[in-house]
């Protein structure tokens, strides 16, 4: 059965009958929301979708589920005819306008949260149709028949399957061939497990080693040395200023940095020793069970450390390095990417997830 995002939809008649027959007859590495309301940060626009399917390596597919089960063609106006007989004059609005709109949005939505951009297709789904009431001379011009799914198309997931890629080649033979990301099990999976915040830290556990990076103004040349060669080596580090945004506090952005951080690097020395804002950088991360890393950026007298941090510090290793060092970089490097390791094993199996991923 297809994994569900979100709750299953308990109002309309179609909409139930498609969610019974995704969630029993799609495969389990496919993904399907119902009524989700999905709001685009960077497109400023929210819109309400009838379902969504995820589906990996075909891509991502917004239907539009309608209860009529045909049409009518009556004195050059067109019709809804519904299941219980009643019948309703089509809305003179077009099809197109609501399939642009809401690929809109699910494109800035998952470029916003996930950072990726799939192939997106618009399906007009009528679960309570059949086929051989359809035909191109009877339905409303602004319906596409190479973009309806009817009822006989539930046979079963595989039929139901074909018929998406039938839609999906027509679409791209319509439009032409534009470049976009393949919709991989990965990212099936980020939005199952993500869909409303965005996988922790871009796509953990994908993202890089990460640690923070505690200094006083004082030593930024070596910090800024430390850095490069710690990035060579694959270890991101989030230091401040060059990773608070123009115009933000820069207090609230460092808080979040040493929260998501694996490991958090004191660069120590008497400036540093002095400075509040390296204490309170400090303390947080004492606070969050961070893996505290000190390296003295000065050569260390015992009688030089602060009875501050010989407390704080009395149970941790730390490392002099006056000048940048490629043994204890290294060192870091391998200290940073371990922890790292450890915490996407230990974050996976919380998710009772594959630790593999």
């Amino acid at each position: 059965m297809a994994r569900l995002i979100g709750e299953k939809p308990d109002k309309y008649e179609a909409e139930k009958i498609m969610y019974q027959f995704v969630m029993e007859e799609l495969p389990d590495y496919i993904c399907a929301s119902f009524t989700p309301m999905i709001k685009s940060k960077s497109a400023r626009i929210s819109c309400e979708f009838d379902m969504i399917l995820f589906i990996p390596h075909m891509g991502v597919y917004i239907f539009e589920i309608n209860s009529i089960c045909g049409f009518q063609y009556i004195d050059g106006e067109y019709y809804y005819e519904y299941p219980n007989g009643r019948t309703q004059a089509c809305r003179e609005a077009k099809r197109g306008t609501w399939a642009r709109e809401q690929k809109y949005v699910a494109k800035h939505y998952l470029k916003d949260k996930f950072n990726i951009s799939p192939l997106i297709y618009e399906i007009n789904c009528f679960p309570q149709m059949r086929k051989a009431s359809l035909n191109q001379e009877t339905i409303p011009p602004d319906f596409d028949l190479n973009h309806i799914i009817t009822g006989d198309d539930l046979k079963d997931g595989l039929y139901f399957l074909k018929r998406l890629i039938e839609c999906s080649i027509y679409e791209q033979e319509r439009r032409g061939i534009d470049y976009y990301e393949d919709l991989t099990d990965k990212d099936a999976h980020d939005m199952l497990y993500f869909w409303e915040t965005g996988p922790w830290m871009a796509q953990r556990p994908n993202r890089p080693p990460f640690a923070f990076l505690s200094y006083n103004r004082n030593n930024a040349v070596i910090s800024n040395e430390i850095q490069t060669v710690l990035e060579d080596r694959g270890v991101y580090i989030w230091r401040a200023p060059k990773d608070v945004p123009l115009g933000e506090h820069y207090l609230p952005v460092e808080m979040e940095a040493i929260k998501d951080c694996d490991a958090f690097i004191i660069l120590l020395s008497t400036p540093a020793q002095k400075s509040e804002e390296v204490r309170i950088e400090f303390e947080k991360a004492l606070e969050l069970n961070k893996p505290i890393l000190p390296i003295w950026v000065e050569a260390v007298d015992e009688s030089e450390i602060s009875d501050y941090y010989k407390e704080k510090l009395t149970e941790y290793q730390y490392r002099v390095m006056p000048v940048v060092d490629s043994q204890v970089i290294q060192e870091i490097a391998n200290t940073v990417i371990e922890i790292k390791k450890e915490n996407d094993e230990k974050f996976l199996k919380e998710k009772g997830l594959d630790t593999k991923l």
